[in-house]
């Protein structure tokens, strides 16, 4: 039960260092991680608004005002009004909850190593598109900021400006999501090596009985080849144009 907890919290580990994933850049020779960001609560003010981003995270809705309304998922940016305290409108998503187009990212037009720009055009402006062109300038001086700069102008075009030690070019290295697999593997190759020379000496066992939780391997194998089969057989009565109600996963 241990091994199955740990594969679980791997494929979750690998679906979270996808998603980072759209917020690592490279241009040129200038590799950009702006998850290092993503911890954040940046606020910037332009009566009579306030504005939030979590960039490359999840914003905190109890940072976005009061609303009487369930506010939207995958809102990294929001727009609250200041004078009551309620949510004004999201100012953007992330990518993968539904909404369209994608963030865009582009290295700062002041030049190479200067930092990095994040387009965000998912959101709504009364009725219209909401504009949010946010750049992170590179400043090794400024450290997890609190503080943006926000103007809007023309209505519903935003440009956001965050200096940040954070949006300077990256040394690359390992991620995160890889050095909890190795992790996980070194686990893996030890729990083997400890459970079969416990069942052969201490429990005197031989054969496959020396792999330890051998039913449990067993029952993974059987969900496995049963799920092949019937990824098959319905790929393939697709194909034939013969799928029915009669086929089911307990068919196979």
């Amino acid at each position: 039960m241990f091994l199955f907890n740990l594969i679980l919290i791997l494929f979750n580990i690998i679906q979270i260092d996808s998603s980072f994933e759209r917020c690592r850049q490279t241009f040129g020779s200038n590799k950009y991680d702006l998850n290092q960001l993503s911890h954040l609560t940046i606020l910037g003010e332009e009566k009579p608004y306030r504005y939030v981003l979590t960039p490359c995270g999840l914003v905190p809705t109890d940072k976005c005002g009061s609303s009487t309304l369930p506010l939207e998922q995958g809102m990294t940016s929001c727009q609250e009004k200041i004078s009551e305290a309620t949510f004004a409108s999201a100012m953007g998503f992330l990518d993968g909850y539904g909404k369209s187009p994608n963030l865009e990212f582009n290295e700062n037009p002041q030049g190479p190593g200067t930092g990095i720009v994040m387009t965000m055009r998912n959101a709504l402006c009364n009725s219209d598109e909401r504009f949010v062109n946010v750049t992170f300038i590179c400043d090794k001086s400024i450290k997890q900021p609190t503080k943006m700069n926000v103007v809007e102008d023309p209505k519903c075009k935003f440009t956001i400006i965050i200096i940040a030690a954070e949006a300077c070019p990256i040394k690359e290295g390992i991620t995160g999501g890889a050095i909890f697999i190795i992790i996980l593997f070194v686990l893996i190759i030890i729990y083997l090596v400890c459970g079969i020379l416990y069942n052969r000496y201490k429990q005197n066992q031989t054969g496959l009985a020396v792999i330890p939780n051998l039913s449990f391997w067993l029952l993974l194998g059987g969900m496995f080849v049963n799920g092949w089969k019937f990824t098959w057989n319905f790929v393939r009565n697709r194909g034939q144009g013969t799928l029915s109600s009669s086929v089911s996963y307990g068919s196979v």
